[in-house]
């Protein structure tokens, strides 16, 4: 126990010590007592082997993520360079063709999925892009099988989300509940401590063991991060990421120290903090995606597909025919140029038509996939909801966005392949427009290498900057969160301050 008298405390009601002198001695104690409360947490040595067993996990798991991150990052530049071969090897032959050739575009490796892999192994790794279609995302690793679920779900993330809370309650939940802790709380008291220096020394000692968690769990994942190469827009995300996961556990560790003063009996204290725990870190996050499904569904693929090729052939409000904007399309070229026939035209009328049905059939796409984006950000407001008894549903999409493995990066990634696609197809109907045939030739043939070298694939990142306004709903729920649970603790410090 601190003797608190050797201390030098001064008396805080005495006009003549100044204010400063009173925080300086309430500072010393308060460390005083964080450090007394870090030697008793080292020597229960349960505590201590449970966390050292959870960093070999969360370590296997961030060395299974590192080689297989390295292993994709290195097919995707294969499956790169291959399409690129196959594409400029095709020579010489109808632009239209190669269109519908088409070739797949491999999504980015995320370096940070090392630490949380979020939704990389459920969305599509390569879209195949052609003519008049938007085709989805492709070849989920989920898909893998057995070598993939090996380590399924376990990362230093999920650790840090899930298990870290649970060694924070399991270290703190006694610290002032319980016969022997009133016991010597009574002690310090008496010794001259104030309930406030008491409670705030056990909230610091709790978080000085939380933030040594978080470092090692994050200085395990670092190899792993930086063998894939780091710009400094993820080291800026990996930062940001940081202080989210500081705190969500420092939130955890103020209502472990506040429920610890609450409740006289530590059985009680360690009830209600696994319940708290059980609900906002397993339940929570498992039911929210569920409720916020069937209160926004999601049109099936077949439905999906039914409703763009209507809509192409038909226009939006059903009554305006593919086939009548294309005559209209005709019927101004050729009074424009004044003759009668579309062979007449100065321009291959093929080509004119290839490119109103690539624009026709893009735009619906996009107006389609819109409407399903706004769908899927309907599910995240609902979603986000719940982080009201929930903040790891406002700490998984913060880790997930600056991470680069929410749908918000995957749907970059989609639009980057889209806008690509249709640059790349129009370039083709482009070529087929401005050249006609030759006399007795019935398509004009071209160096697809040559006419497509100046088309190349852009992809899109988002800066920290947009990622954090994009996130800030859900900082600022941790933030209330965090300041609850700060609350709470004074409110015990209060309460035991009374008792006193």
């Amino acid at each position: 126990m601190v003797d608190f008298r050797k201390l030098n405390r001064p008396p805080t009601g005495d006009p003549d010590v100044p204010a400063h002198t009173v925080r300086i001695s309430k500072l010393s104690q308060t460390l005083a007592v964080a450090a007394t409360q870090l030697s008793l947490m080292w020597r229960e040595r349960r505590l201590l082997w449970l966390a050292l067993s959870v960093l070999l996990l969360a370590g296997a798991s961030v060395a299974t993520n590192a080689a297989r991150l390295s292993s994709q990052a290195e097919e995707r530049r294969a499956v790169a360079e291959e399409e690129a071969l196959l594409w400029d090897s095709q020579g010489v032959i109808d632009p239209h063709d190669a269109a519908h050739v088409g070739r797949a575009v491999p999504a980015p490796v995320r370096s940070l999925a090392a630490f949380d892999p979020g939704l990389s192994d459920f969305v599509g790794t390569s879209v195949f892009i052609e003519a008049h279609a938007q085709n989805p995302a492709r070849h989920r690793p989920i898909e893998g099988g057995a070598a993939l679920s090996r380590f399924g779900g376990f990362s230093a993330a999920w650790t840090l989300q899930i298990v870290a809370p649970l060694l924070i309650i399991l270290a703190g939940f006694a610290t002032m509940s319980g016969a022997v802790a009133r016991e010597r709380l009574r002690q310090e008291l008496a010794a001259g401590a104030s309930a406030s220096v008491l409670v705030g020394g056990r909230l610091v000692a709790l978080a000085v063991a939380a933030g040594l968690l978080a470092l090692v769990m994050i200085g395990v994942s670092l190899p792993a991060i930086f063998l894939q190469g780091v710009s400094e827009t993820e080291v800026a995300g990996l930062a940001a990421i940081g202080g989210a996961y500081a705190l969500y556990l420092l939130m955890f560790c103020a209502f472990t120290v506040a429920a610890s003063g609450l409740f006289a009996s530590a059985r009680a204290s360690l009830v209600v903090l696994l319940g708290f725990w059980a609900v906002s870190t397993l339940l929570v996050p498992r039911v929210a995606p569920a409720v916020a499904e069937s209160l926004e569904p999601t049109p099936s693929a077949p439905a999906f597909r039914a409703a763009v090729t209507e809509e192409a052939e038909n226009g939006v409000d059903g009554h305006d025919p593919a086939d009548e904007r294309l005559n209209a399309i005709r019927d101004e070229l050729l009074a424009r140029y004044q003759v009668g026939d579309v062979e007449d035209l100065p321009v291959n009328f093929r080509g004119v038509s290839l490119e109103f049905a690539e624009e026709n059939s893009t735009e619906t796409y996009n107006r389609h996939f819109e409407q399903l984006y706004a769908v899927y950000h309907r599910q995240e407001v609902v979603q986000r909801a719940f982080a009201v008894i929930s903040p790891a549903v406002a700490l998984q999409p913060w880790s997930r966005a600056f991470a680069g493995t929410d749908f918000r990066a995957h749907l970059a990634y989609l639009r980057g392949v889209e806008d690509y696609r249709y640059r790349l197809i129009q370039t083709l109907n482009h070529e087929v427009a401005a050249n006609k045939p030759p006399p007795g030739e019935r398509y004009h043939l071209a160096d697809i290498a040559t006419i497509t070298r100046d088309v190349v694939y852009e992809p899109r990142t988002e800066r920290p900057s947009e990622l954090a306004r994009a996130q800030a709903p859900n900082l600022a729920i941790l933030l209330v969160w965090t300041v609850l649970a700060i609350g709470l603790a004074a409110a015990s410090a209060l309460r035991l301050g009374r008792r006193s």
